[in-house]
C-alpha cells in the first residue's frame, strides 16, 4: 500500500494545525514520518489513516483519494487520545478488546495462549503501563494487524514511552518484511535516529529505479583534437 500526501494540511495559514504536507509511505523499510508539537502527531497520523479529512490538498491510497479504503486497510497504533490504551486497565482486557475489533475468540485462554506466544504472560494480568516500551510497540502492532484487510499501521510518537529506538525499530522492521506498511509518526531527534537504523525519510521524494543517479564518470577524452578555424572564420 502506498499513501501519500499531497499539499495536505488542517487548518489554514500560520494558524494551522498541520501545514501543508508531502509525503510518500510505503514499502519495503518503516516510513518516518518527523513532526513537532504537541497535537500535530495525532493529527498526521490521523491524517495518514483517513481518520480525518485535510482542509486543503489531498491524501491518496494507491494514487487514488478514497477515504473509506483507506481507514479499511490502515490502523492507529497507540496514538495519543485516539487510539491509546488506558494506562491503568489490565493487558488482558486490553487484548482481549483487539480480539473483538478483529472477530477474534476473547476468552481468557485465547488471550493468555497469545500473551504467552509472544514473551508476555506474565504482563497479563498487570496495567498496561507496565510493560516494557519495545514490548508495547511490539504487542500493540501485532495486534492491529490481526483486523481483517488492515496492512498498513501507523505507530504514533512511540518515544514518549522512552527507551532507545533500536530496542523496538526491529519489530517494525519484521512486519515491513511482511508486506505491512508501516509509518512511524516520532519528533525530529527520534526520526534522525531511526534513519541512521534503516527507516526511510516519509518527507524525501523516492527516487524512481529508472531515475537512479549515475556513477560518477570522468569526462570523455575528446573524440578529436582541436584544430585551427579555417582562415575564412578569422575574416
Amino acid at each position: 500500500m502506498r499513501i501519500e500526501l499531497q499539499q495536505a494540511a488542517i487548518g489554514r495559514g500560520l494558524g494551522a494545525s498541520v501545514p501543508a504536507l508531502d509525503l510518500i509511505v510505503d514499502g519495503p523499510v518503516p516510513v518516518v514520518v518527523a513532526v513537532q508539537t504537541d497535537e500535530r502527531p495525532m493529527l498526521v497520523s490521523m491524517l495518514l489513516a483517513g481518520r480525518v479529512r485535510c482542509d486543503t490538498g489531498r491524501v491518496l491510497v494507491d494514487g487514488t483519494e478514497d477515504a473509506d479504503r483507506l481507514r479499511r486497510r490502515t490502523a492507529l497504533v497507540d496514538t495519543p487520545i485516539v487510539a491509546e490504551p488506558g494506562a491503568g486497565i489490565a493487558l488482558s482486557t486490553i487484548v482481549a478488546e483487539e480480539f473483538s475489533f478483529a472477530g477474534l475468540p476473547t476468552s481468557g485462554r485465547a488471550v493468555r495462549r497469545f500473551l504467552a506466544d509472544h514473551g508476555l504472560a506474565d504482563f497479563a494480568p498487570l496495567p498496561v503501563r507496565a510493560l516494557p516500551p519495545a514490548d508495547r510497540i511490539r504487542l500493540f502492532s501485532e495486534l492491529a494487524v490481526l483486523r481483517a484487510g488492515v496492512d498498513g499501521i501507523i505507530v504514533t510518537s512511540p518515544e514518549r514511552h522512552g527507551g532507545a529506538p533500536a530496542e523496538w525499530f526491529g519489530h517494525l522492521v519484521d512486519l515491513a518484511d511482511r508486506g505491512v506498511t508501516v509509518a512511524i509518526v516520532t519528533d525530529y531527534a527520534t526520526a534522525k535516529i531511526l534513519i541512521g537504523l534503516g527507516a526511510r525519510d516519509g518527507a524525501t521524494p523516492e527516487t524512481p529505479p529508472d531515475q537512479e543517479p549515475a556513477e560518477t564518470e570522468t569526462d570523455p577524452e575528446p573524440l578529436l583534437a582541436p584544430t585551427d578555424p579555417p582562415e575564412s572564420d578569422l575574416s
